[in-house]
């Protein structure tokens, strides 16, 4: 059996399926619409053809991840020049550290049934790094949108493909955080908000 975690617009979910079982029959199994997404299983995108291959065809070892979700217009994105490739969030540096400080679980994908944490965002020294157990941004670019640099092997010649291949499945889970940050943001501006009415200065 292998061990299939799931994300969806719906959110993440899990569960044991045969290694004969494809893409498709995973999908439709918890009920996710999979025809208006894009769908993708460790970070590689699922073609047409793909979603009727079994696991195994697939070459999945005992987990995988698998994901099914509708283009998001502000989300992180990656840019390639030579060897190195720029994932920009779309969440100002400052924005992080705010959210590390005051809602860090917040910047959490946490398994449900164990309560294990699959992937964390964190700030930290300049430069950072990502893998697919998390993401800690130590740069920006000059908009403020925190930034980290991937330095890919120079002599590999298909570089999209290098970078789906070393952090495509932390993008996806990057961007399914992402897209709750402009609401605990609010939260977190509305408590400060609320704070400051509560101290004069004299």
């Amino acid at each position: 059996m292998i061990h299939v975690y799931v994300t969806s617009a719906a959110g993440r979910k899990s569960e044991n399926f045969a290694e004969h079982q494809t893409p498709r029959e995973i999908f439709e199994y918890f009920d996710i619409d999979y025809s208006v997404a894009t769908n993708s299983i460790d970070g590689v995108k699922l073609g047409i053809g793909d979603m009727d291959k079994s696991l195994k065809e697939l070459g999945v070892g005992d987990t995988c991840r698998m994901s099914s979700i509708v283009k998001i217009d502000n989300a992180a994105h990656v840019e390639i020049s030579g060897a190195s490739a720029v994932v920009e969030s779309d969440i100002d540096l400052e924005d992080w550290k705010r959210i590390e400080k005051y809602a860090p679980e917040a910047l959490k994908i946490v398994e449900e049934e164990s309560g294990d944490t699959l992937f964390k965002v964190m700030t930290g020294p300049m430069g950072g790094s990502i893998n697919k157990y998390g993401v800690v941004f130590g740069s920006y670019a000059n908009t403020g949108k925190a930034t980290v640099t991937v330095i890919l092997d120079d002599n590999v010649e298909d570089k999209v493909q290098a970078v789906k291949d070393t952090i495509g499945s932390a993008l996806l889970d990057l961007n399914e955080i992402e897209k709750e940050i402009p609401e605990i943001l609010k939260e977190i501006n509305d408590k400060e908000a609320e704070i400051d009415k509560l101290i004069t200065a004299k």
